[in-house]
């Protein structure tokens, strides 16, 4: 009985007062992260561009993000910690409500690099035996028009500026330039949705990279993560006894209904109760005004 518990519990969804609800969600991402695409973002200068660009990642299991910092600086927000260490990030943009719901607070859940400079981008890359993807518009990239191909063990897909694109000094570091086809009379797309689009056509040329994670990063990330989401100390020690021996994950990430409940800013809120205060009080005036017109032939 004990068994088939078990094996039911191993292929259930995420549900409401799920024993080890929290960490079994932290397992259920984890199985499906991926070291096998990394992903640079160079030079963006608009940082909420950059910062859809991280909840596009981390929602379609891309571990890695290494960003060139623009010389321009950020249009809303600068980075910190560019010295291309492993020194943390701190993404001070994500932190206010506006961009926060842009993000969903996704760096928290990524590993990310920060450059000062191109050059230090691509020796790092050289030095992680990355093969590197420039994405590319001129007419000499490879058309990425089907599934059929073949990833490297190690790629890099790098994601350009928003005006011009990938650098001239990247493309010449690159291993392959590559396009997305396109069908309009436009000849670019938005930034971030030209990243969601590049990540998960890579994941469908192969799905295998999906869970492409060694072992001692996946417990790496259970120390970090089951720390996260523990809410007091008592629940930190009981979520990192498990490390080594984790509970079974989810079938899928998506949150039960009684979850999926939509936030709505209060001054959006209010607004909208007002309106509806006021068409309500328009709709009874015109009852009103209806019922008195048909009682005045009866008066008269």
């Amino acid at each position: 009985m004990e068994a088939v518990l078990e094996a039911a519990a191993s292929t259930s969804y995420d549900a409401p007062g799920a024993p080890d609800r929290l960490i079994r969600k932290a397992e259920t991402v984890i199985c499906s992260r991926t070291d096998r695409i990394l992903l640079v973002l160079e030079r963006c200068t608009d940082n909420q561009n950059y910062l859809a660009c991280l909840r596009t990642a981390e929602i379609l299991g891309v571990q890695n993000v290494w960003i060139v910092l623009s010389p321009r600086g950020m249009k809303n927000e600068a980075l910190g910690g560019a010295d291309g260490a492993d020194d943390g990030f701190v993404d001070k943009g994500e932190l206010s409500r506006k961009r926060g719901r842009i993000a969903r607070c996704s760096s928290q859940w990524l590993d990310i690099r920060t450059f000062a400079t191109t050059a230090e981008c691509i020796a790092a890359l050289h030095a992680d035996r990355r093969e590197i993807w420039a994405t590319d518009l001129a007419q000499t990239a490879l058309l990425l028009d089907g599934t059929d191909m073949t990833l490297p063990q190690r790629l890099a897909v790098v994601m350009g500026r928003e005006a011009d694109g990938v650098s001239q000094e990247m493309l010449n570091a690159a291993h392959k330039r590559v396009c997305l086809p396109m069908y309009g009379f436009n000849d670019s797309l938005n930034l971030s949705v030209a990243t969601a689009m590049m990540l998960h056509h890579l994941f469908l040329c192969c799905p295998e990279a999906r869970g492409d994670l060694p072992s001692e990063r996946k417990r790496a990330l259970r120390v970090d993560w089951y720390s996260r989401l523990a809410r007091t100390d008592a629940q930190r020690a009981e979520f990192l006894s498990q490390v080594d021996n984790p509970p079974p994950p989810f079938i899928d990430v998506r949150r039960p209904d009684a979850h999926r409940t939509s936030w709505v800013p209060p001054k959006i809120a209010r607004k909208e109760q007002e309106q509806t205060a006021s068409l309500v009080e328009q709709r009874q005036a015109l009852r009103e005004e209806a019922a008195a017109g048909q009682q005045q032939p009866e008066n008269d």
